[in-house]
């Protein structure tokens, strides 16, 4: 079912998301000015593996639709609508051509009634929602839903990281460049993606997770948790690196004993936001993510604020991320489109 659902997003004028689309993208993403971390290029490409998410344009508006398992959502609201209208012509554009293939996929099915196709219209924000209130969109129930917040800070207080809430954090940084004077810090390039990579590879060993998940787990969109966030940050993290030069993005790694043993990566994702998509530090060495996540905003971080993303649902990640004191919690809501 799958592969009629890709074929039948391909007939209705979609097409797969590739490098050489990043140009159209990103222009309706800067058009769109979100502070919300998944607003990036970088993520969505990272996203794209195996031809699983797609786009096509809808008068003035960008639409972008994942398709997995035999399902399709929508990652995005409608991108670059100027008003109300082209907003909710564009979101009943989107439930008339899913209508349709549902319908083509479930008279495809000896036994299977046709249409009853849901979707969903991810990463909304207040603004969106206040455009959707009163949507009506034909045969189908929208339910508004919240989900996981992005983290929001003051750039220049994760800088100075000055008063008694971020004692731990300066003493933390003075600790690990007391143990280790000779540690470097540089940018991320060609000629040090290869043993990037290699870390990466044994972080991903060291932090393996007990427990299996099924496929069917993985591509579960309500479901959250360490073993699926593991494994799909695993690929992401691996598929941004290795197209690194090719994506708009700064990194930084840390060198101790000639050997990486932490990265990180961001992207500015707004006029006044710059984003940190990526870290993984060897946590051996105390103070070492403080130290690096610092100098990588120094030296790469030019706007007001900094968003570090969510926290996936996950306890300890919480409280690591709640110890930099953001500013404000980013609220990011989900639009569910259920066939009535």
């Amino acid at each position: 079912m799958s592969s009629l659902i890709t074929r039948n997003l391909i007939d209705h004028g979609f097409k797969p998301v590739t490098l050489e689309d990043k140009p159209v993208i990103k222009g309706y993403f800067q058009k769109e000015n979100s502070s919300f971390s998944d607003y990036s290029f970088s993520m969505l490409y990272a996203w794209s593996a195996s031809g699983t998410v797609f786009f096509r344009q809808f008068g003035e508006t960008l639409l972008i639709a994942r398709a997995i398992r035999g399902k399709i959502d929508f990652l995005y609201p409608p991108l670059g609508a100027s008003n109300i209208e082209e907003f909710q012509a564009a979101i009943s554009g989107c439930a008339k051509i899913l209508s349709d293939i549902g319908k083509k996929a479930g008279e495809s099915k000896s036994g299977q009634r046709p249409g009853g196709f849901s979707f969903k219209i991810l990463s909304m924000d207040e603004n969106k929602i206040k455009w959707a209130e009163n949507l009506i969109v034909e045969n189908y129930k929208v339910e508004t839903a919240e989900d996981l917040p992005d983290y929001i800070y003051e750039h220049q207080k994760l800088i100075d990281l000055s008063g008694k809430k971020y004692k731990n954090k300066r003493e933390n940084i003075n600790k690990f460049v007391r143990s280790y004077p000779n540690y470097t810090i540089e940018p991320i390039c060609e000629e040090n993606i290869g043993q990037i990579l290699k870390f990466l590879s044994r972080w991903y060993v060291e932090n393996k997770p007990e427990r299996r998940i099924q496929i069917s787990e993985l591509f579960d969109i309500n479901t959250v948790n360490f073993e699926k966030n593991y494994i799909l940050e695993s690929y992401q993290s691996r598929r941004i690196l290795r197209n690194f030069r090719n994506l708009d993005i700064k990194g930084e790694c840390i060198k101790l004993y000639s050997g990486i043993v932490g990265f990180i990566i961001g992207e500015q994702t707004s006029s006044e936001t710059f984003t940190v998509l990526i870290e993984k530090v060897d946590n051996n060495f105390f103070g070492l993510s403080q130290l690096l996540f610092r100098e990588f905003l120094v030296k790469n971080a030019s706007c007001e604020f900094i968003n570090t993303s969510d926290d996936s649902g996950m306890p300890g990640l919480k409280v690591l991320k709640e110890s930099y004191q953001p500013l404000y919690m980013k609220k990011r809501y989900f639009l569910s489109f259920i066939s009535c």
